[in-house]
């Protein structure tokens, strides 16, 4: 029986090792024994609080994407211009790519968002084997359209409030939000195989200009 008020610690601890082992090794390949050896305790520990692999995909997959909201959230401060607002989703979700901090994945607020660490190169190729894992994974699927339509509910909300400040009021805010969720995962994508644009090492100015655009910045 693991000590009495150690739960969220441990679980804590256990999804961020769980991320860690599917970005070494897959998804398919990952075990609880796997995962405790990274986490540093006992199997037993890891299937008392998850009880079996597939529970603890998920819930590391929805801690996964939670950590991106809370970062932005945490990043977005009270009276920051609405168009640099907008801005802050990309600068979350598309850390520059010379970004390559050796740090380890912490998707934990236990200790405040402030202190999530997102490293670039291992977040991009979790994101992948998540998606690939969704496409024939209807749990994981379902946790992930819910994840879509939050994360289009929040950047409307934004994009609406940019559009009030800065009087534009032909700016339909759904559409606007699809479509820059829609790049910001395109552009991750690509990321994990280095497919960058013509004489750039990096990719993340193209979402940074359709934000300018859209607000005719």
């Amino acid at each position: 029986m693991p000590k009495q008020g150690m739960e969220p610690v441990r679980r804590a601890e256990t999804m961020n090792a769980t991320l860690e082992c599917i970005y070494e090794h897959g998804i398919e390949r990952i075990t609880l024994d796997m995962v405790a050896a990274k986490a540093g305790f006992s199997k037993g520990i890891v299937a008392y609080y998850f009880k079996s692999k597939k529970n603890l995909i998920l819930e590391s997959l929805k801690a996964f994407l939670s950590a991106y909201s809370q970062k932005i959230s945490s990043s977005i401060q009270e009276g920051m211009p609405p168009l640099e607002m907008v801005s802050t989703v990309v600068e979350v979700a598309l850390p520059p790519v010379s970004d390559t901090s050796q740090e380890t994945i912490q998707v934990s607020t236990l200790e405040g968002a402030e202190h999530i660490r997102l490293p670039q190169e291992r977040i991009a190729k979790i994101f992948i084997q998540f998606i690939s894992m969704a496409a024939i994974d209807e749990d994981l699927r379902k946790v992930m359209l819910e994840t879509y339509a939050q994360d289009i509910e929040g950047i409307s909300s934004l994009i609406r409030h940019a559009r009030k400040a800065d009087s534009i009021s032909e700016l339909d805010d759904k559409h606007a939000a699809y479509a820059l969720l829609a790049m910001i995962y395109g552009l991750s994508f690509f990321r994990t195989h280095n497919f960058m644009p013509v004489e750039s090492t990096d990719n993340r100015d193209i979402a940074f200009d359709f934000i300018h655009r859209l607000f005719g910045a």
